[in-house]
């Protein structure tokens, strides 16, 4: 097993029934997701700006997670290849 930082945003808006999560990217070092908490907190702010909501609270987290080597290994070959991910994205 690997050890992998998953960046994650927690969204809280009035009036609707529960809090939004996403998961966004994952990072080979705990210090290559800290970087990119806030420029995340600022895009999804400007996303909820232009739906119209103007008030917000948003949270993001950098969570520790093993992940299979093997899943590693094909992310690389695929990222030396040229090859992308169905929209999902390891951060180097």
């Amino acid at each position: 097993m690997a050890t992998i930082w998953f960046l994650m945003a927690l969204i809280a808006l009035p009036g609707f029934p529960a809090v939004s999560y996403k998961g966004y990217y994952a990072y080979f070092t705990k210090e290559a997701c800290e970087v990119q908490r806030v420029p995340l907190e600022n895009f999804i702010a400007d996303v909820e700006i232009k739906r119209g909501h103007n008030t917000f609270y948003i949270e993001t987290y950098c969570l520790e997670m093993d992940a299979f080597q093997d899943q590693l290994d094909n992310y690389k070959k695929n990222k030396q290849r040229g090859i992308g991910l169905g929209g999902q994205q390891i951060g180097v």
